[in-house]
């Protein structure tokens, strides 16, 4: 399927232009802050604020939480079209996705404290457990808890507009430096002490993005990406919200930001889409599908994909090296302890650097696709997973004689 491989590939652009400015290089010193600041009143750092606030902060991560929810919705289908007992089934999910949460914790610690697999394992533990239950059920909980967020942004929206000051709260530059960047062993030794406040906030972060997992979960079961035909209506109703949400609040926020209008609407821009900004994760990915419908129907057809979608696809195949990647290039560039490159820009500096980042992990991406070759986190992933045959056995697998596959017949009874 095309769709998830190329929204993959367009969430982690998203990811890198939005990590930047907010957990890579924090500044204090300068309008806008959050989004990497405005220098010497830049017409260029103020037009990367506005497109920051309309298309960036609180818009990849969403959709990437909803295509993470539609991966473990595609995994399950497959383990019951293999016939995987339930709790077989569950165990394979388990173990993936709590050797998700391992690769998370050693990415917070030791490279980058805005880690977001950590959660990712844990929410895709809890949507194995939750197997059993009917797409209806599911959806339930989705929706309480999208109106219990709606409503806490519109709430958060209305406070930081009457007291702007509050909005210092929701940014990473106004609560200052979260991690340590004096040296390589205090940043170690502070991003563990923020893995420990990252496991404590995860029923916060659970309120957020477990629903969007959820509606991905959900559509992979119902093959709404699969089918756009069947489902246009429902993917147009969620591109109308996530436009509602951009204009509504993003445009505001921007604004206010620049200057353009009163400092109280960038407060309250800011407060609210850090809630109503995951509605926009279904939405991309609706717009995505609905985009790409025609391709993916010429692609089924026995057409190729066009150059500039087989690249999105090739590193949205290899999103988990993508993304670890975008660590690791980040982390050489912006500490002061490595090449201390980007705190001297502003919003446009930085999203070009973000930008840079990216492209980096897209050609490396496209030369693996054209060998044949799975990203290295990803093979990684599944080895450790699944063992040796790189893929989920319903039984233990037997060698001719009926006996175990590495197990001595000597040890046997």
């Amino acid at each position: 399927m095309v769709v998830p491989d190329v929204a993959r590939g367009l969430a982690l652009l998203g990811i890198a232009m939005a990590n930047v400015s907010a957990a890579w290089i924090i500044t204090h010193d300068r309008p806008a802050s959050h989004f990497g600041g405005i220098i010497n009143d830049s017409v260029l750092d103020k037009a990367a604020v506005l497109f920051a606030a309309l298309f960036v902060h609180v818009r990849g991560l969403p959709m990437f939480s909803t295509l993470l929810g539609f991966g473990v919705g595609l995994i399950a289908l497959s383990l019951w079209r293999r016939e995987f007992p339930l709790r077989r089934a569950r165990r394979v999910l388990i173990r993936r996705y709590g050797w998700l949460f391992v690769f998370g914790a050693v990415h917070c610690i030791f490279l980058f404290y805005g880690d977001i697999m950590i959660f990712y394992g844990l929410a895709g533990i809890l949507l194995a457990l939750l197997l059993p239950l009917s797409d209806r059920a599911l959806m339930i909980v989705a929706w309480i808890l999208l109106a219990l967020t709606g409503l806490a942004g519109l709430g958060f929206g209305v406070l930081g507009y009457v007291e702007p000051s509050l909005a210092v709260n929701f940014s990473a530059g106004g609560m200052g430096d979260p991690v340590d960047t004096s040296s390589y062993p205090h940043l170690v030794g502070s991003q563990f002490m923020f893995f420990l406040l990252q496991l404590a906030g995860t029923p916060l972060v659970f309120f957020n993005y477990l629903p969007l997992m959820i509606i991905g979960f959900v559509w992979a079961r119902r093959g709404t990406l699969g089918d756009v035909a069947s489902h246009r209506t429902q993917l147009i109703s969620w591109c109308v919200a996530g436009c509602a949400v951009i204009v509504l609040v993003g445009l505001p926020w921007g604004l206010g930001s620049i200057g353009v209008v009163p400092e109280s609407f960038a407060a309250a821009g800011l407060m609210a889409n850090s809630f109503l900004g995951v509605f926009t994760g279904p939405a991309i990915l609706a717009a995505t599908a609905l985009a790409l419908h025609g391709v993916q129907e010429r692609v089924s057809g026995g057409a190729t994909l066009p150059r500039g979608l087989w690249a999105l696809a090739a590193l949205g195949k290899r999103s988990m090296s993508g993304y670890l990647g975008q660590s690791v290039l980040f982390f050489a560039l912006v500490y002061p302890f490595t090449l201390n490159f980007g705190p001297q820009f502003g919003a446009a500096g930085q999203m070009a650097i973000a930008f840079g980042v990216w492209l980096i992990t897209l050609f490396l991406a496209c030369i693996l696709e054209a060998r044949g070759l799975p990203g290295p986190f990803e093979w990684l992933h599944r080895r450790v997973s699944y063992g040796k045959t790189m893929r989920p056995e319903p039984t233990p697998r037997l060698a001719p004689g009926g006996v175990k596959e590495g197990v001595d017949k000597q040890e046997l009874p």
